[in-house]
């Protein structure tokens, strides 16, 4: 009997010391685990911490340049109004000065058919009968009327084709001058369309990046909580 009591004992022993043995190595794995997952906590908390701080510098750099084509494209409709000012003022004040250099040569053909230095047009002549003039012999010339100092037509000291030439300048003048306008209207309607497009496209950017850093932020925190749960 006391064989058998021993017996009894030592197999008591032996389950016992196997349920502690069993016990010491959950309670070791447990720990293991728990360090692991603090461990992969810690890193995804790292990661996505970094994530959130590239995304921040992203959105402000996303923001300042759509706030920078926003005062450029106010820069450049400024700078298109003034040169649109100026072109339509140039356009006026060639038109003007053709209209008063064709007035002016008007009347200077007028003077200069009068005085015969121009021919008349066949319709202007006036038929009518007229007396024979006889010239002295030394004709008083100071008593004559001015009829110019040399013909008008004739360059560089004719009058008429000067002032056909300076009106000839302006014409070409008021077309370079309409021309240039349309160049640079279109120029601007470009530049303020792809601008545009561009502003919009970052401005986009900075909404979807925001919504991206909101969700990793909400990702943080519930990330902190788990990492205090399993840490405790």
């Amino acid at each position: 009997k006391m064989i058998y009591r021993l017996m009894d004992e030592q197999k008591n022993e032996d389950e016992h010391k196997h349920w502690c043995d069993l016990e010491l190595e959950k309670t070791n794995t447990s720990k293991t685990d728990k360090e692991q997952k603090i461990g992969e906590l810690d890193a995804k908390l790292d990661d996505a911490k970094a994530t959130v701080g590239l995304l921040t510098a992203q959105i402000t750099e996303a923001s300042d340049m759509a706030a920078d084509l926003t005062a450029f494209m106010k820069e450049a409709t400024e700078v298109r109004t003034i040169g649109k000012t100026e072109n339509a003022a140039a356009i006026t004040d060639s038109r003007h000065a053709q209209e008063a250099i064709s007035k002016a040569i008007a009347v200077l053909e007028a003077f200069y058919k009068d005085s015969g230095m121009v021919a008349k047009e066949s319709w202007e002549f006036v038929q009518r009968g007229a007396a024979p003039v006889t010239l002295p012999d030394t004709p008083s010339t100071w008593e004559a009327s001015y009829t110019g100092v040399a013909d008008p037509a004739n360059q560089p000291d004719g009058i008429i084709t000067v002032l056909k030439e300076v009106s000839a300048s302006f014409a070409t003048m008021e077309a370079d001058t309409m021309a240039q306008e349309e160049t640079d209207q279109s120029a601007y309607q470009e530049e303020m369309k792809a601008t545009e497009i561009e502003k919009a496209r970052r401005a986009k950017e900075a909404e979807m990046k925001e919504q991206e850093k909101k969700r990793l932020e909400d990702k943080i925190t519930s990330m902190e909580k788990s990492h205090k749960h399993v840490s405790g």
